[in-house]
């Protein structure tokens, strides 16, 4: 192993193989019939479960009898008080009927039944005359149900046994509100769609009792109604003739107090709240101008002052450049420069001429320097000025809005006052109005309902054995469904080539059947199960899947074949160590050195495979131990293992060393193949490190076990950091279960081509 090259470790960019595009077969029939055949046995068994619970109940509701009576809510009854009846009435909403339904269900109503009829000494709605015989409950259904419990009525209510003895039956008060509740539970008051007919029905075990209940709740609501409408009406009058005098008075004091108000606060007008808006108005107008003025001159100061921080002297502003005086200095220097340059073309710098020429052009630029100099404090001054004449209007301004403040205030409280009036004096008339209405009401009051029909007994009683067993057989069929639909969505798991593709975005490298699924394997003859099968047995479905997956390692790439191979999955129990073993022996056998090391120092499942062994790849990567001596050869296949001892504990990081980088180079030099059976990804580091150093990546997934959110949080995993995942290996499929789901995969088809291959250990 001398003069051994570096290998470069760095993984390719992108993976040799696209997954190809797939027609999606997810819910074809045929998928359908195969999870309906897969899940056969426990949707039948929900099924028959739900068919027998529903039977058992229905068997123990006794025999009930049903009578219904109905009743008509006329709310477009005339007033008989108008001489005058309008053309048309509109008709009352939905809640006004609804209102009558809830005072036909009430306590009160069924109390005043209950009183009526001595309904507290029938012995089927008062338990404590039967307090030896089972209870009877009543479901509030349209068809009265009665189960018999294996209890006493008096244990579901607030009263025990030993009460009941105590209580004197002669009190009436504790039996009728006992009778009461269960007189509510047996009545059935509904109304007819949209219509004002309203049903009344009641449920016994008797049928003249269920007759005689339901005829006189609507004798009861008749007699209710009209008795409430003659009380309502006295009640009126008597409260009309008492608050006439008072409202009257209310309505003289509020409209006194509202003239005191205006004269109080000077609001007989709007002028002066007009005036302080146009006031404010104005002002807001006149700041705005002011601020547009005020910046303006800011700016030319601003601009003067930043000329003369630049060295411009402030000769460059606008109003330096527009001054007239400034103008006609300019004017005089240019002329005295020429004059200048001309004598001093002639004569030397000391002569009379010159001097006298250069002291006047000095003259007239000390005269433009302070032109400008007045200009800019002018430019400030009138910055200022601006200023104060913005800061005054302002203060103004607030000034104006507090008047128009206290204005707006006091014309609110007017409001407030003159509405008071005027809804005192409304209602002062409209009491007048009714008041006089109201006295000839009394006399001619009528009901706003009138009975449609008396009640009947109904020609049918419950429970319907035919209805029973057509609910027992529907709640069953959809039970049996639902339960086939939880099962199979409620985790979504991968089982075919089109689960693999879409779901986590790989090419399907070889389907590894279940060799239990098509061949027996001995414990005692097959000591590492399959993999010992494989090489005993060359010509089986099990062995065939790991030529394909050598077949497509080799075709899969374009660069070459690829010598550093890792395998791995998502969760630990997914068949990749024995996947490893097999890939290795099968490479061995066609004649390629190949070494497959455990790297998986957690589980070791390699080395239980082959045997233990003392010394491994923390050895000799800690220790320095020698190579050689650490492989093992499997004398099944020819091919080399390096195990993973369990006489050390697990190293820190041992995968990340240069050691470990160094040694996989060796293998690479020695090998042909050197396949890495490393961790699982999801919870153990190492897999990611291993995965990055690899030349590619093979991804093991169990069949009908890994879920898909699972496979796709590892492929993200490899994604991060780097790996080249070459394709995905679905494992341990058992083939005759997946040729129940009709995919287009190798296995879909075992049954055609399985005379191809030994299937006998």
């Amino acid at each position: 192993m001398n003069n051994i090259v570096p290998y470069d470790f760095e993984p390719p960019a992108t993976t040799d193989i696209q997954a190809r595009p797939f027609q999606s077969e997810r819910f074809s029939l045929r998928y359908i019939v195969g999870v309906i055949l897969s899940k056969a046995w426990r949707a039948a068994g929900v099924a028959l479960l739900l068919f027998l619970l529903v039977i058992g109940i229905v068997s123990q509701i006794p025999r009930t009898y049903y009578a219904e009576g109905a009743v008509l809510i006329q709310p477009r009854r005339a007033n008989l008080t108008r001489v005058a009846q309008p053309d048309s009435v509109l008709p009352p909403d939905t809640s006004a009927i609804d209102t009558e339904v809830e005072v036909l269900r009430s306590r009160g109503l069924a109390e005043e039944v209950v009183r009526r009829l001595n309904l507290y000494d029938d012995p089927e709605f008062n338990s404590a005359l039967t307090v030896d015989e089972p209870a009877v409950f009543y479901w509030d259904w349209p068809v009265e149900f009665a189960i018999e419990l294996p209890f006493s009525w008096n244990s579901l209510w607030p009263f025990d046994s030993k009460e009941a003895e105590t209580t004197d039956v002669t009190d009436n008060s504790v039996w009728i509100d006992r009778t009461v509740m269960a007189i509510q539970q047996s009545t059935f008051i509904r109304r007819v769609g949209l219509t004002y007919v309203v049903r009344i029905g009641f449920g016994s075990h008797s049928p003249e009792t269920a007759q005689k209940v339901a005829d006189e709740f609507i004798s009861a609501y008749m007699d209710r109604q009209l008795n409430d409408k003659v009380q309502l009406v006295e009640r009126a009058n008597g409260d009309l003739d008492g608050s006439l005098s008072k409202l009257r008075q209310e309505a003289l004091d509020a409209e006194a107090q509202t003239q005191e108000y205006k004269n109080r606060f000077n609001l007989m007008s709007i002028e002066g709240a007009t005036m302080a808006e146009a006031e404010v108005s104005n002002l807001n107008r006149q700041i705005a101008e002011a601020r547009a003025d005020r910046a303006e001159k800011d700016a030319r100061v601003t601009e003067a002052l930043a000329q003369v921080k630049r060295g411009g002297g402030g000769a460059d502003t606008n109003a330096a450049l527009t001054s007239d005086t400034i103008r006609e200095l300019r004017t005089r220097e240019a002329e005295v420069s020429v004059q200048l340059a001309q004598l001093t073309v002639r004569f030397k710098d000391d002569y009379p001429e010159v001097r006298r020429a250069q002291a006047q052009l000095n003259d007239i630029r000390d005269q433009i320097q302070t032109e400008i100099n007045r200009i800019l404090s002018s430019l400030r001054s009138e910055a200022k000025a601006a200023a104060q004449r913005e800061a005054s209007l302002t203060t103004s301004r607030g000034q104006a809005q507090n008047g128009l403040a206290s204005n707006n205030r006091a014309r609110v409280g007017l409001v407030a006052l003159q509405q008071r009036a005027d809804a005192a004096k409304k209602i002062y008339e409209n009491y007048l109005t009714r008041a006089s209405e109201v006295a000839v009401e009394r006399t001619l009051q009528q009901a706003d309902a009138t009975i449609n029909y008396r009640a009947a007994i109904a020609p049918w009683i419950s429970p319907d054995p035919r209805m029973t067993l057509a609910f027992a057989t529907l709640l069953a069929i959809l039970g049996g469904i639902a339960t086939v639909l939880l099962s199979e969505f409620w985790n979504r798991r991968l089982r075919s080539r089109q689960d693999v593709e879409q779901e986590i975005g790989l090419p399907l490298a070889g389907v590894v059947p279940d060799a239990t699924s098509i061949a027996r394997l001995p414990r005692r003859r097959y000591p590492a199960g399959p993999a010992d099968h494989l090489v005993e047995h060359p010509f089986t479905a099990f062995a065939e899947s790991f030529r394909n997956l050598r077949a497509f390692l080799m075709l899969s790439t374009h660069s070459g074949p690829s010598k550093v191979i890792a395998v791995t999955s998502a969760v630990p129990r997914e068949g990749k160590s024995m996947t490893s073993l097999c890939l290795a022996r099968t490479l061995a056998l066609t004649g390629s050195k190949v070494v497959l090391v455990d790297c998986d120092l957690r589980r070791r499942g390699v080395t239980k495979l082959i045997g233990e062994s003392d010394v491994g790849i923390v050895e000799v990567v800690e220790e320095k131990f020698p190579l050689q001596r650490a492989l093992v050869r499997d004398s099944k296949s020819n091919a080399w293992v390096l195990p993973a001892s369990n006489k050390r504990d697990i190293p820190h990081d041992l995968f990340g060393r240069p050691e470990t980088d160094q040694l996989l180079r060796n293998l690479a030099e020695t090998f042909d193949y050197v396949i890495l059976d490393a961790p699982p990804l999801l919870g153990v580091a190492d897999a990611r490190i291993l995965a990055a150093k690899a030349d590619r990546v093979l991804y093991v997934v169990q069949w009908n076990k890994t879920p898909s959110s699972a496979a796709q949080a590892a492929i993200e995993i490899l994604q991060a950091c780097g790996a080249n995942v070459t394709g995905a290996i679905l494992s341990k499929v058992n083939v005759k279960k997946q040729a129940l789901y009709g995919y287009a995969d190798a296995s879909d088809y075992f049954n055609y081509y399985r005379h191809y291959y030994i299937t006998n250990a």
